[in-house]
């Protein structure tokens, strides 16, 4: 079938979807806010400003492929360049290109190479990718192993029968919050405060920090930088 051009003429990213306007000027026709994963294109959404080529199927276009890309605003490579600058002096190194972490970032990658190559170099909490933490057996043995450098002989054991942890040294009984499937973080939302005050009473130089759905163990001044440049997404912590 043959192929037709189009620019990027709005894009609607609360309902997932962008208007394209054909070199003809008719339309506009709709398009998903990400290009088909089949395409083999990048998992960035579309932006105002794109040209893309794909099939027209009655009003919307489908197999959407960019033929070029609009630039991300200059301030945000600018300051996706000084991150990275700062990131060095906190010895994390990212193999990517301020211009390339800007155009992941302003598109709402979801293959965000800054995200997940720090998250492959900060402990994290959960392990969303290998289990559910309703079903993670080993969630608590990695929370004590991590905070062994910090908090010599920390052990954490769930209470049988009740919603809670022992937390020793000091035989400390913490309730579990009332959490759902869809929101796991509420559960150990008080673990995790117990825990970083642990930490703050041993001047420990790293806390747990709450990003979207997890949380990730990192100096409080690294948290901040990141928060500061939208890396992490905080929410309000139980």
């Amino acid at each position: 079938m043959p192929r037709d051009t189009f620019s990027v003429v709005e894009i609607n990213p609360k309902h997932g979807f962008a208007l394209l306007r054909p070199d003809g000027g008719a339309g506009p026709f709709h398009a998903p806010l990400y290009p088909d994963e089949e395409s083999g294109e990048p998992r960035m959404q579309l932006r105002v400003g794109d040209r893309v080529t794909g099939l027209r199927r009655g009003q919307s276009v489908s197999d959407v492929k960019w033929q070029s890309r609009a630039q991300p605003p200059s301030d945000l490579v600018e300051r996706m360049g000084e991150l990275l600058a700062k990131l060095e002096r906190w010895e994390l190194r990212i193999p990517a290109t301020a211009f390339d972490l800007a155009e992941h970032h302003w598109r709402d990658s979801r293959e965000d190479p800054l995200h997940l190559e720090l998250l492959s170099q900060l402990p994290t909490f959960f392990e969303w990718d290998v289990d559910h933490p309703y079903e993670d057996a080993g969630l608590l043995e990695r929370l004590q192993a991590a905070m062994q450098p910090y908090l010599p002989g920390f052990q954490v054991q769930p209470v049988q029968g009740r919603p809670a942890f022992i937390l020793t040294p000091g035989d400390v009984e913490v309730a579990a919050g009332e959490g759902s499937w869809e929101s796991p973080d509420i559960t150990f939302a008080p673990l995790i405060h117990q825990v970083n005050a642990r930490l703050e009473a041993a001047s420990a130089p790293v806390r747990w920090v709450p990003t979207e759905d997890d949380w990730v163990l990192a100096p409080p001044g690294l948290a901040e930088l990141l928060v500061l440049h939208g890396v992490l997404g905080p929410r309000p912590a139980a």
